[in-house]
């Protein structure tokens, strides 16, 4: 009986193991996705979301607000080159709205994101007001 534990015992060490291997198919898309975004702004947003200032902002929300506003800013700048600039102002806005929703979770404060906000709103060519 002790084998039989002791053999399941190596093989789930064995298959644990494997499956933790480091490989690069396993990795965040949206990490290295800078060749597949559709703007060069995208980019540009992307290095914002990942500088060392804006860490410690989004190190309480387990979501990775960052994934989901470079998804969507990437799905508004397909819909702007395809002509739909109302869907791509939506977007833009559903980008930002993560963010804000990261405040009403109180996983950061409104004055933690302002910056960002104030970033997207600049760099993003989608929706600006013309003052």
């Amino acid at each position: 009986m002790r084998k039989i534990i002791s053999v399941v015992a190596m093989l789930s060490l064995l298959l644990g193991g494997i499956a933790l291997w480091p490989s690069t198919a396993h990795a965040a898309p949206w990490l290295s996705a800078g060749d597949t975004y559709a703007a060069g702004w995208v980019k540009d947003i992307e290095q914002e979301l990942n500088k060392a200032d804006y860490r410690a902002v989004f190190l309480n929300d387990p979501r990775t607000p960052q994934t989901s506003v470079l998804r969507f800013l990437n799905r508004a700048a397909v819909a702007a080159e395809a002509g739909n600039s109302g869907l791509a102002a939506e977007l833009k806005q559903q980008a930002i709205g993560v963010l804000e929703e990261g405040v009403h979770k109180r996983y950061y404060d409104e004055t933690d994101i302002a910056p960002i906000i104030n970033y997207i709103n600049q760099h993003v060519p989608i929706g600006k007001r013309s003052a």
